[in-house]
């Protein structure tokens, strides 16, 4: 057994982890792996902004940097780089998801779910740019995800 944050990513997403492999196997790698990407885009661009639906455009930013702070100092692999008042960056010492999917041998899949994050953010608030230079899905020991709050018209 693993240890506890891996099993509840494996809880979290074991039943994507089964769709994708028997995508992978009836579709071919190339067409399956499409197919997810736009799955997992439509899923991030519905989801990531629900918490943030009945709040003021004008406080969501700073809502969701509270949110971050909050879950760094719950959880042991993500810290908290810089933080200011358009700016956030952080970083993950572990990835549980890229872990359950390189476990059953579709790693890439993971690749799919973090780059849906670029366009699903500007959901959260049509100004926020996701930017990383590392990437544990990509074969990096980290992951370092930045926010920038732009300004209008940037």
């Amino acid at each position: 057994m693993k240890d506890a944050l891996y099993e509840r990513s494996k809880d979290k997403i074991l039943l994507a982890v089964y769709f994708a492999k028997g995508m992978i196997e009836e579709l071919g790698k190339e067409k399956a792996l499409e197919i997810i990407g736009r799955a997992y885009q439509k899923f991030s661009n519905d989801t990531f902004s629900e918490p943030f639906v009945d709040v003021p455009m004008e406080k969501r930013f700073n809502m969701f940097k509270e949110d971050l702070v909050a879950k760094a100092g719950q959880e042991s692999h993500l810290s908290i780089v810089e933080e200011s008042d358009s700016h956030i960056k952080i970083r993950f010492d572990r990835c549980p998801t890229y872990e359950v999917f390189a476990e059953y041998g579709i790693p890439e899949v993971c690749q799919k779910y973090c780059d849906s994050d670029f366009e699903a953010f500007r959901y959260v608030h049509p100004n926020l740019k996701v930017t990383r230079e590392h990437e544990i899905a990509y074969g990096d020991a980290y992951c370092d995800h930045c926010w920038t709050l732009e300004e209008q018209g940037a």
